[in-house]
């Protein structure tokens, strides 16, 4: 489990450097110590983009393609205000990952 915190802090931080992330939250399975073989690692990445929403979450992963070794990462990506308006709005999805989820 070592291995993946220290993979998971150098994705996070290849985000916030090179993707303008200001907020990386681990959920899912992983954040709640529940994860299997089968399992990937959820991340909610909050950046300024003007990229369209699966443009975001391709560059994303293009990105943190050489931190992965081996682990699926799924990355959603929202912009500061989509998360924020999603957020004012008690959005089930935001409001699960701010409770479950841990910041990296």
């Amino acid at each position: 489990m070592a291995d993946l915190h220290s993979r998971l802090a150098a994705i996070s931080r290849r985000l916030k450097e090179q993707y303008g992330a200001q907020i990386v939250i681990l959920y899912g399975s992983y954040a709640r110590g529940e994860a299997n073989e089968d399992s990937d690692v959820d991340l909610l990445v909050v950046a300024p983009t003007t990229e369209d929403f699966f443009r975001r979450m391709a560059t994303a992963r293009r990105l943190i393609r050489d931190l992965r070794h081996g682990i699926a990462v799924s990355p959603i990506v929202l912009t500061p205000e989509e998360f924020a308006a999603r957020k004012a709005a008690n959005d089930p999805f935001v409001e699960t990952i701010l409770q479950e989820g841990l910041s990296l």
